[in-house]
C-alpha cells in the first residue's frame, strides 16, 4: 500500500530521550545512545523520521546537558534536515511531565498551527519505519488521533485486585481479539494533545501513555496495526533482539 508523502506537511516530532533505563541493569550507560549494529540507537529513529519527509520541526526532550550534547551530535550526523530546526527542552519527573514540556516547546515555536500533527515517539523504540510514520499521518488526519500498536499474541489473565504472586485465585480470561499492545509514535493534532496534557497536569490525572491523555480530553484515537517489529529497549536482552533484526535487513 502506498501512502501520501504530504510534500507540504509541516508536522512535529517530539522525541522522548530522557528515560532512566534502570531496567537495563547497568548494561549500557544510556540505552538511546547505545550502539546497535555499530550505530547509536537514536539514529535509527531519526533516519526514519527524516526519510518520511513530512516533518518541519523536531523537539528533543533530554535528561541532562551531557545527554543533550550527545543527541545534538547524533542528530547532526544522521538527520541533518531535522537537526537544522531542532529544539531542546529538559524532561520532567514523570513521562507525562516530559511530554508536556516537549509539547509546550513545540507549540511555542510554531504557534500551535492548525493542521500540525505532533508525533510523540519514545526513542527507546529504534525500529520505527518511514512507512509507518506516513500511515500514522494519514490516519490521524482522518480520525483525529492514531497510535501504532500490535495485536496481543499471548493469553492474558486478569486476577482480583491486590492478589500477590504465588497465591491461588480465580482468574479471568480477557478476549485476545480485542487486546492491543500500544507502541510509539502516538500521533495527534498538536493543539489538541497539548490541551489534553495541560488538563492532565491541572487535574493531576494519572496516565501511562499519550492515548490515555488524549482520551481523557475527549480526543478520538484510531489504532494503526504494525506488522513489523518495533520493540522497546527495556532490558539488556532487547539490545540483542534489535541487533538481530537490524542485521537481517
Amino acid at each position: 500500500m502506498k501512502f501520501n508523502k504530504q510534500p507540504n506537511a509541516k508536522h512535529i516530532a517530539v522525541f522522548l530521550c530522557g528515560g532512566s533505563g534502570t531496567r537495563m541493569r547497568g548494561s549500557v550507560a544510556d540505552k538511546i545512545l547505545a550502539p546497535l549494529a555499530g550505530t547509536p540507537a537514536l539514529a535509527y529513529s531519526l533516519k526514519a523520521f527524516e526519510a518520511a519527509g513530512i516533518f518541519s520541526r523536531a523537539v528533543f526532550v533530554f535528561r541532562d546537558e551531557a545527554q543533550k550534547s550527545e543527541i545534538q551530535k547524533i542528530a547532526e550526523k544522521f538527520s541533518p534536515a531535522l537537526s537544522a530546526n531542532a529544539l531542546f527542552c529538559q524532561g520532567g519527573k514523570e513521562r507525562k511531565d516530559s511530554v508536556l514540556n516537549g509539547l509546550r516547546t513545540a507549540a511555542g515555536a510554531d504557534g500551535n498551527a492548525a493542521g500540525t500533527l505532533a508525533f510523540i515517539h519514545d526513542c527507546a523504540r529504534p525500529l520505527i519505519s518511514a512507512e509507518n510514520l506516513l500511515k500514522l499521518a494519514d490516519v490521524a488526519q482522518r480520525e483525529g488521533g492514531a497510535v501504532l500498536a500490535h495485536r496481543c499474541k499471548n493469553t492474558v489473565k486478569r486476577v482480583p485486585a491486590d492478589t500477590p504472586p504465588e497465591t491461588a485465585c480465580r482468574t479471568e480470561d480477557l478476549d485476545r481479539a480485542r487486546l492491543w499492545e500500544t507502541e510509539t509514535p502516538q500521533v495527534f493534532p498538536l493543539e489538541k494533545i497539548f490541551a489534553a496534557y495541560q488538563k492532565i497536569n491541572d487535574e493531576n490525572i494519572f496516565v501511562t501513555d499519550d492515548v490515555a491523555a488524549a482520551e481523557a480530553a475527549g480526543v478520538p484515537v484510531a489504532i494503526v496495526e504494525n506488522i513489523s517489529p518495533n520493540p522497546k529497549l527495556t532490558v539488556p536482552e532487547d539490545l540483542i533482539f534489535c541487533e538481530a533484526i537490524l542485521r537481517r535487513k
